[in-house]
């Protein structure tokens, strides 16, 4: 029986700076509504549910391998691909657009099904990359690390 392994989300210190600036906003905005006595009690409910959620991102973003499939959770995004669809994956590279359950920048980007990628950003990148062609040593994996 394999064991699953978990890997923690790298965090950028862009992400880290978005993140926490946007929640200590929040804050702020949220105590001077209630300090005023303003009748925008629905504001303070809805910045405390985009607090929330970015603190549920912040704090629960990873990815499973359990022998089969590489599960991913970002806050309320998560999913499954299974690593026998997975073609290519690229490594040190960003995603500017499409499914970016990350919170780190220079990940991976995995090529599956025919047309599908998402981008991960693991703490471990190198280990993560081996686990998945371990199990399938088909993948195809291109560094696209740049000497400057």
């Amino acid at each position: 029986m394999t064991r699953n392994i978990v890997f923690k989300s790298a965090r950028s210190p862009f992400v880290t700076v978005v993140v926490w600036g946007a929640l200590l906003l929040i804050a702020g905005c949220c105590k001077t509504i209630v300090d005023h006595g303003g009748a925008e009690q629905f504001f303070v409910i809805v910045l405390a549910a985009i607090a929330a959620l970015l603190l549920w991102m912040w704090l629960v973003t990873y990815y499973e391998i359990d022998g089969k499939n590489v599960w991913y959770r970002s806050g309320p995004v998560n999913g499954v691909i299974a690593i026998s669809n997975i073609r290519t994956i690229i490594t040190h590279k960003s995603l500017y657009a499409g499914l970016k359950p990350a919170l780190g920048s220079k990940g991976c980007i995995i090529k599956y099904n025919k047309y599908d990628e998402i981008y991960f950003s693991p703490k471990e990148q190198e280990l993560f990359v081996a686990e998945l062609v371990k199990i399938n040593p088909a993948i195809e994996v291109v560094s696209e690390i740049t000497s400057s």
